[in-house]
């Protein structure tokens, strides 16, 4: 094995106004192996991989790829020296077909010219998801009818592709490539990583410790902008690893209940009676009351994600019906939901909560600007929106140079921390959470949790729909399970009387 660095950093530093999103961070990446990257939310990891792929010029700093000297801030040169990045949040064309994503930009090269290419580079991505027992995914798909699971399998066999035509591909990026996979396509990939080290380095970067102690060969851990440690994945517990990212132990359960918590006796906010929607679920009935938190449990496709969208308007129901405090409700929908006090949190942040390119205030008072407007003109009070906005951000420990900064330039952590304030500033009666902590750091996580139970405690119902079941157990009152669109156990959840695992697998498989 050669003994040259695939990718060496040293010295890298860069500033957004008076925030260090890093600070002298140096890495060097061998061939064959896998370089796990963790830390918390801001502590600098995406600003270093945007640094690795060319998208971030830094301050300082230099950069080798293979022991020669590589162009800082310049994606087109490091993407064909083959720096390949798999993307958190996707970067795919939704218009375009599985193949034409694949392999766009690069068309001529991987199919040629003349009237063939099509049918070339369609037969090309065949055979590579093929290769990648990458199965359900047909090539000619247009990537806008896949799910979410479905699109970040194909920002994966983008990713390898590139180490097919030809050119060096000295490392692929993958920035959280599991937080929505199914644990069948986790393993897929895993074997994946395992079978191509002999050719391709990797950096894998995840907030689920479990799967970077899994994978990686040596880890580096960022806190605030610098290189805490770098250390052999030897002996390494996620508890170690914790301690090095936050600066302190992990608290054994970082979820837990309190004592006092428990499903409440109230009539119920809202209900489902025999709610189906096609293709998704069916014949489901369904109950919130206040205070309670009702997780919901099963795989990718079991109709666990749209049931919560259902619940909060943004799927509408085919059958069935819903209530809200005993009365149906006809043509539900999430404005309608909105102004009853039943708020959404979607799992796909970029895609479905926030305006990427406007600022950290306008993300969160756009939840209630309806509430300040003067009646007379409709004006909004842009005075109290700014004052609202402000002491949500600082309740919430939103980490930005202002609020005037685009939210898309924030951690996932930080982002969704703002999608929760966002609805703070207004009545809340039912929230419903699906996937709230995806992509998000241990340490983020326990402020969320910590909000969730508040919320709970205040009275307000949750509903709970989360790909980690060890997160579903810890904090509901109560679980619905769900197999093949329909609800097949439900589970009690008290804080003395927890399921296991096996107990809620079971009534999933």
């Amino acid at each position: 094995m050669s003994t040259t660095s695939t990718i060496e950093l040293t010295g890298v530093s860069k500033t957004y106004g008076p925030v260090h999103a890093l600070r002298d961070v140096s890495l060097e990446v061998r061939p064959g192996e896998v370089l796990g990257l963790i830390g918390e939310n801001g502590a600098g990891k995406s600003t270093l991989i945007g640094v690795l792929s060319g998208t971030v010029r830094p301050d300082a700093g230099t950069m080798q790829v293979h022991g020669q000297a590589a162009p800082l801030g310049d994606p087109r040169a490091l993407s064909s020296l083959g720096i390949s990045v798999v993307v958190q949040e996707q970067a795919l064309v939704e218009s375009l077909r599985v193949y034409e994503n694949i392999y766009l930009g690069r068309e001529s090269a991987v199919g040629g010219r003349g009237p063939g290419r099509r049918r070339r580079l369609r037969a090309a991505a065949r055979k590579l998801l093929e290769d990648l027992h990458i199965t359900g995914v047909d090539a000619d798909a247009v990537v806008v009818e896949l799910s979410y699971p479905q699109r970040q399998l194909i920002e994966i066999a983008k990713a390898f592709s590139r180490t097919r035509t030809g050119s060096a591909a000295p490392v692929i990026l993958l920035d959280e490539p599991t937080s929505a996979l199914s644990e069948t396509e986790v393993e897929i990939l895993f074997s994946l990583v395992e079978r191509w080290k002999d050719r391709v380095s990797f950096i894998f970067v995840s907030h689920i410790l479990q799967d970077v102690l899994k994978i990686s060969t040596r880890l580096l851990v960022l806190r605030d902008g610098r290189a805490i440690e770098t250390l052999p994945n030897v002996g390494v517990s996620p508890e170690h690893l914790h301690e090095l990212m936050v600066g302190s132990e992990r608290s054994a359960d970082y979820y837990r209940e309190d004592e006092q918590g428990g499903a409440s006796a109230e009539e119920p906010v809202v209900e489902l009676r025999g709610a189906s929607v096609t293709g998704e679920f069916e014949d489901v009935d369904l109950v919130i009351r206040p205070g309670e938190i009702v997780g919901v449990a099963g795989v990718i496709g079991s109709g666990k994600s749209t049931l919560a969208a259902a619940v909060a308007g943004a799927e509408r129901l085919h059958t069935g019906e819903l209530l809200l405090d005993g009365r149906p409700r006809t043509r539900w929908n999430v404005a309608k939901a909105v102004q009853e006090g039943v708020l959404y949190v979607p799992p796909e942040r970029a895609h479905d909560s926030l305006f990427t390119t406007t600022s950290i205030r306008s993300n969160i008072s756009i939840g209630f600007l309806d509430l300040l407007q003067t009646p007379w003109n409709r004006l909004i009070r842009l005075r109290e929106e700014r004052t609202r906005s402000t002491a949500l951000a600082k309740r919430l420990q939103i980490k930005a140079p202002s609020l005037s900064t685009p939210i898309g330039e924030l951690s996932g952590g930080n982002q969704q921390k703002a999608v929760f304030a966002r609805w703070q500033g207004r009545r809340c009666r039912v929230l419903v959470l699906n996937d709230p902590t995806r992509g998000i750091d241990v340490g983020t996580r326990e402020e969320i949790y910590g909000l969730i139970r508040e919320m709970a405690a205040d009275g307000i119902g949750v509903l709970l729909c989360a790909e980690s079941l060890e997160e579903v157990i810890g904090m509901s009152d109560r679980i619905i399970v769900m197999k093949d669109g329909r609800v097949t156990a439900e589970l009690s959840s008290p804080t003395a009387a927890k399921p296991t695992e096996v107990d809620v697998i079971k009534h999933m498989m």
